[in-house]
């Protein structure tokens, strides 16, 4: 498996985000908690359950290079750069050129400006690489949230403010707030889907679908050329007459 291969933002990241944002525009007291959770009994009170109905590919991939080039050497599992040419140490790529089986992987960039690798090596100074290629593709997930409440009216009220903050640049700014990248596109008219409980009784409850967009990023390990030698090779070009 190349290592690395994780989307950021993930889905916990995203749903995060949601959770946060619903926490902030729903009244105090209301639970927003993961959907489809096995041996979790129903909250008391009410709540809003957040379930991913699907993933829907926006656009082409983006694709953009970054490489980081270095002189360094290893003891054990800490790699120590004297000096680096251009780019930055980042946590998740691959070390190149350590002379290794098995290239490793920056686990921990320290304060001190070392890096702490996967596996121990003994590596004289030498010039090393840390190059990644970002692959980006522009993400529609799409979260059902299923509002339970005690009263009818109440579960329709907050349906109506979570329909109407992430149709506006109010719902966008409290996104942006949390660090993490996802933007709201809009939410779909609350309707009123009733619920049948374990005691097997009716309760309320309003189900919005709401459209998010993360650009999420994946970052595969990517060797760089370090320099060109080319070499004249005298021909004789004869052209027909």
């Amino acid at each position: 498996m190349i290592p690395g291969l994780l989307p950021v933002p993930s889905r916990v990241d995203i749903q995060t985000a949601l959770r946060s944002v619903l926490l902030q525009i729903l009244p105090d007291g209301v639970e927003v908690i993961a959907g489809q959770d096995n041996n979790v009994p129903e909250p008391t009170g009410d709540f809003v359950t957040m379930t991913v109905l699907r993933q829907e590919r926006l656009a082409t991939n983006i694709v953009a290079y970054e490489d980081c080039a270095f002189t360094g050497s290893i003891a054990g599992r800490i790699l120590t750069p004297t000096s680096i040419r251009f780019g930055n140490l980042n946590v998740g790529r691959v070390v190149f050129g350590t002379g290794a089986a098995v290239a490793p992987t920056i686990t921990i960039v320290n304060p001190d400006g070392t890096a702490t690798l996967s596996q121990p090596l003994a590596v004289a100074a030498r010039p090393m690489a840390s190059g990644v290629k970002g692959l980006k593709q522009k993400t529609r997930f799409v979260f059902q949230l299923d509002i339970h409440c005690d009263d009818d009216d109440h579960s329709s009220d907050m349906g109506q403010v979570i329909s109407t903050m992430l149709r506006d640049d109010a719902g966008i700014r409290l996104f942006a707030a949390t660090g993490i990248a996802v933007t709201p596109l809009y939410a779909d008219d609350p309707r009123q889907m009733p619920f049948v409980n374990a005691e097997q009784q009716y309760e309320d409850r309003f189900v919005v679908e709401c459209h998010l967009q993360a650009d999420q990023v994946i970052t595969p390990p990517q060797e760089f050329m370090d320099r060109v030698d080319p070499e004249r090779i005298p021909a004789d070009i004869f052209f027909a007459a």
